[in-house]
């Protein structure tokens, strides 16, 4: 796990010479715990190289008897095209996931660290960006089941263009976000107001890495009510001039009124995707997943407005 992690810092951190990714969107069926059920997953992948890339994506693991996971991935992949309108696609990478589970008879969520290995087959019929896409997966995850799943979906293949224009001299993002959240935990809840102030900095050092302080409130859902201080590291990929996929994680200082009425350190994850609407401003639709190691994990769902300065 520790050499992946690194081969996948190395990625991230090299000059890409293939200035391309694509975006994904998938669903079909999964095996665990000798049971079947559903399974989607969203993402994208970075081309560093002809032939390998680094991709993030969220995974959903569907609801097994008395289990329901779902999580973040990032993976390394090689990339193999297959003539013009196939291509063979290899990854794995750490799976960071929560499992909504009964532990001696009281409902938790379980987080653990787990392996994502997939295989994917991707095929143009047209010819255009637009492609379809066949892809058997496994996670496997110690302290938990592991799974198996044939999923099917769409995806387009983006040319990378580095946006020539000046994105302020402050090099930051400023913006606001605002939507609704629900709490991953069996019990009455409401669906809640969630909204999030950014300030996100761009190091002149870096084309894709930046790093954000935020204030979040995840609006009262009844069994959770929190709102404090997110600070992210994020991973920035241009898709086209306009197009922009993101992925963020970092630690999340948090105050929540109903458990314990406490300020504690939980975790927080993003994906996101942004569109210029003109000169320096952007809209955008973000996922949130807020891991508060409590059994009051989070899902927030926002749009928003950013503006560079």
């Amino acid at each position: 796990m520790v050499r992946l992690s690194l081969l996948i810092g190395f990625l991230l951190l090299a000059p890409a010479t293939f200035a391309q990714s694509d975006i994904f969107l998938q669903g079909g069926a999964l095996h665990g715990r000798d049971s079947e059920t559903w399974t989607y997953e969203a993402g994208f992948i970075s081309k560093r190289s002809e032939h390998f890339g680094i991709g993030f994506a969220y995974l959903n693991e569907g609801h097994l008897p008395d289990n329901h996971r779902d999580g973040l991935a990032a993976q390394v992949w090689f990339i193999q095209p297959l003539g013009e309108r196939f291509e063979l696609q290899l990854g794995t990478g750490p799976y960071a996931n929560m499992n909504n589970t009964t532990v001696n008879g009281e409902r938790e969520n379980r987080f653990r660290v787990g392996l994502l290995t997939s295989a994917a087959l991707k095929w143009h019929p047209t010819g255009s960006p637009w492609y379809l896409r066949a892809q058997y997966s496994n996670a496997w995850v110690p302290g938990s089941f592991h799974s198996d799943a044939v999923l099917f979906g769409v995806g387009r293949d983006f040319a990378n263009q580095e946006d020539a224009n000046d994105k302020g001299k402050l090099g930051a993002d400023f913006s606001f976000w605002g939507g609704s959240s629900r709490t991953t935990q069996i019990g009455t809840q409401n669906t809640a107001i969630a909204y999030q102030v950014e300030a996100k900095f761009h190091p002149k050092w870096s084309e894709h890495f930046a790093y954000s302080v935020s204030a979040l409130s995840e609006g009262d859902t009844n069994l959770a009510n929190r709102r404090g201080i997110p600070v992210q590291l994020w991973y920035d990929q241009p898709a086209t001039d306009r197009f922009t996929f993101s992925v963020g994680i970092g630690p999340y200082l948090a105050y929540d009124g109903i458990d314990d009425r406490r300020w504690e350190v939980v975790g927080i994850g993003s994906l996101r995707v942004t569109f210029r609407l003109f000169s320096r401003y952007e809209a955008g639709v973000m996922y949130t997943r807020v891991a508060s190691f409590y059994n009051r994990d989070q899902d927030i769902v926002m749009i928003g407005l950013l503006g560079h300065f």
